[in-house]
């Protein structure tokens, strides 16, 4: 009797488990990692940013599941890129491919908005993002959230 209600613990527990472990990045694009708020109907992207055109064409980042981003319609000389987001300290960190004027063209943080620092030798920006964040800033440019990318071309 002892054994058969020992087993099913064991056997409930480790189906805890793997539920836990489910929502965590790194399962083959399946679920992948998700940012906070709305859910975006492409299975494979967890957020999308955009900077509409203005005096500039528009600039789209998506961030996907699987923990990579890209730029498309502009800083394409970010790609390839991360990220990451750690919901306890509510930082998203956008790792870009390495450019010399990253720490330069961030270094008035108070200009870009919810950028909370530069890890330069990382080639990482790291925002401060919740469910309601509506915007980031980044290179001088304002990305608003859950606003949709044109198609891409090509």
């Amino acid at each position: 009797m002892h054994m058969t209600c020992i087993k099913r613990a064991v056997a409930v527990a480790g189906a805890l488990a793997l539920a836990g472990c489910a929502g965590m990045g790194g399962n083959g694009g399946k679920a992948g990692m998700q940012m906070p708020g709305k859910i975006p109907a492409d299975t494979a992207v967890a957020a999308t940013w955009y900077n509409p055109p203005s005096e500039f064409p528009g600039i789209c980042l998506t961030q996907f599941k699987d923990g990579s981003l890209r730029f498309d319609g502009g800083f394409a000389f970010y790609n390839p890129g991360r990220w990451t987001y750690d919901a306890a300290t509510s930082e998203l960190r956008l790792a870009l491919a390495p450019t010399p004027s990253l720490e330069l063209s961030h270094a008035q943080i108070v200009q870009h908005q919810n950028l909370l620092r530069i890890e330069a030798d990382k080639n990482t920006l790291v925002y401060g993002v919740k469910a309601d964040t509506r915007a980031i800033g980044l290179g001088g440019f304002v990305f608003y959230r859950d606003t949709p990318c044109p198609p891409r071309r090509g």
